[in-house]
């Protein structure tokens, strides 16, 4: 009997874009790319070596404007990306991008 799908229970929607991301561990630069990002977090790949519960910094590259800057926090690891949870609520840049309300 196949297991049934997961109920998304995201409080803050997520957007599918893959952009350019910096992740900064340490003195260490990690160029990645997104999977996904909301208000509040981002999806990345990335060939660092990331643990739950790290603290790093990024630098997201959009289409459109300057690049936003922000700490996050690594909340898991997923198979097709981490999971990073950030430091201060960006929704004010990304309303005009993602025309979010």
């Amino acid at each position: 009997m196949p297991t049934p799908p997961r109920q998304d229970k995201r409080q803050h929607p997520r957007t599918r874009v893959a952009w350019p991301i910096v992740v900064k561990v340490g003195t260490s630069r990690y160029l990645s790319m997104s999977v996904d990002i909301s208000t509040h977090g981002a999806k990345v790949r990335t060939k660092a070596q990331l643990k739950t519960g790290t603290t790093v910094q990024l630098e997201l590259v959009p289409p459109e404007g300057p690049p936003l800057r922000v700490g996050a926090l690594v909340w898991r690891i997923d198979t097709d990306g981490s999971a990073l949870l950030f430091s201060r609520d960006i929704q004010h840049r990304l309303a005009a991008i993602f025309s979010i309300d």
